[in-house]
């Protein structure tokens, strides 16, 4: 919108909004969301299934099975060939089939998501969803509600705001709906009311400032789908041993193919044992093996209400051992709870659910 509205008063903002408490019309509702587009952020492509299964087989393990398959079809070994074909194929169904199930169920728990909005239409209060929100509409809030773009607050009785989802602070903040400084941090804003945020206590009126990608978690979510996808420390390690394995196998079986020429052995026959040597190096069972303890880690974690998009992302969360945050509530449910008393000269006591607690301690302590 090109201007911050956290730094003018209510009527002031009002005004560069082209906008009054009665609320847009119709028609101008209309020609502003074909102007700014709808109140969404931008969502991932979904991802094929003809993608999944073409990353099933870029494991570089795969890669010299394949090779060794066709190798050993080429010299008539067909029971040899089927079998190791037999695995590649099993192994990209399983991973294909887990990670299919993760991917669709997150984008149906997406589809499921459509949250609702109270907004004044020229003096009438309608409901409508959040995705038809533009720059300019007068929202009615109160408690209970998830906001659903960044708002400037115009009305403010009592209003509580849990902004965990975007400071990670635990506590509610009070709002009001004076102006203040333009250099003021966004946590600090407390006029503002932001997208994804929701009302804790009170009941408030504002205007919409920003929708969509020009909210602050369209921001947020844009810098988040720019991120790398990194490889995973399992994956870094399986193909640093295919590897491994590739050069090996090249070198015995080059060794072996020119030590039996030398020796005056059939170039046929060293050939062809040259290369069942290097197939029988490649451990064939290796993919099927982690990409079995992958699925079941994600089929435990479904269990536990956890979807995960990617299979190897189960090792990540299994080889974490150290997480560095500066917030509680954004690991936890934004609650914090006394477990153990400890007075001193006395034993600990441990309260019981929903007893409550008040710790005293003295200055010199």
């Amino acid at each position: 919108m090109g201007f911050e509205p956290h730094a003018r008063s209510p009527e002031q903002a009002l005004a560069a909004l082209h906008a009054d408490l009665n609320g847009l019309g119709t028609v101008e509702a209309g020609r502003r969301r074909r102007r700014y587009g709808a109140n969404e952020l931008r969502r991932q492509p979904p991802r094929s299934a003809l993608r999944i299964v073409f990353n099933q087989f870029t494991n570089i393990i795969v890669l010299l099975l394949g090779v060794a398959s066709v190798l050993a079809l080429a010299f008539g070994h067909v029971v040899e060939s089927a079998a190791v074909l037999a695995v590649i194929f099993l192994n990209a169904a399983i991973g294909f089939v887990t990670e299919l199930r993760a991917i669709r169920s997150l984008e149906s728990l997406q589809a499921f998501n459509v949250a609702r909005v109270k907004v004044r239409r020229k003096g009438r209060l309608v409901s409508m969803p959040a995705r038809g929100l533009v720059p300019g509409d007068i929202v009615v809030l109160e408690a209970g509600d998830v906001v659903a773009a960044d708002l400037r607050l115009l009305e403010a009785s009592r209003v509580l705001c849990n902004e965990s989802v975007l400071t990670g602070e635990s506590m509610p903040v009070a709002k009001q709906t004076e102006a203040i400084a333009a250099s003021t941090a966004v946590s600090d804003r407390d006029n503002m009311l932001y997208h994804g945020t929701s009302i804790t206590r009170g009941s408030a009126t504002a205007v919409v400032a920003s929708t969509g990608e020009n909210t602050e978690l369209g921001r947020i979510a844009h810098l988040t789908s720019e991120a790398e996808i990194l490889e995973t420390p399992l994956e870094r390690r399986i193909d640093q041993l295919g590897r491994q394995f590739m050069w090996i196998a090249l070198l015995l079986a080059a060794a072996i193919g020119v030590t039996g020429i030398i020796t005056g052995r059939d170039i046929y026959m060293m050939v062809e044992s040259a290369i069942a040597l290097a197939v029988a190096t490649v451990p064939e069972g290796l993919p099927m093996v982690a990409t079995l303890a992958l699925a079941r880690g994600m089929w435990r974690m479904v269990k536990r209400n956890a979807l995960i998009e990617r299979l190897a992302a189960v090792e990540t969360l299994g080889s974490t051992t150290l997480i560095l945050t500066d917030k509680t509530g954004t690991l936890t449910e934004n609650r914090m709870t006394v477990h153990t008393l400890l007075p001193a000269g006395g034993a600990a006591f441990v309260p019981s659910m929903g007893e409550a607690c008040l710790l005293y301690t003295s200055d010199a302590a």
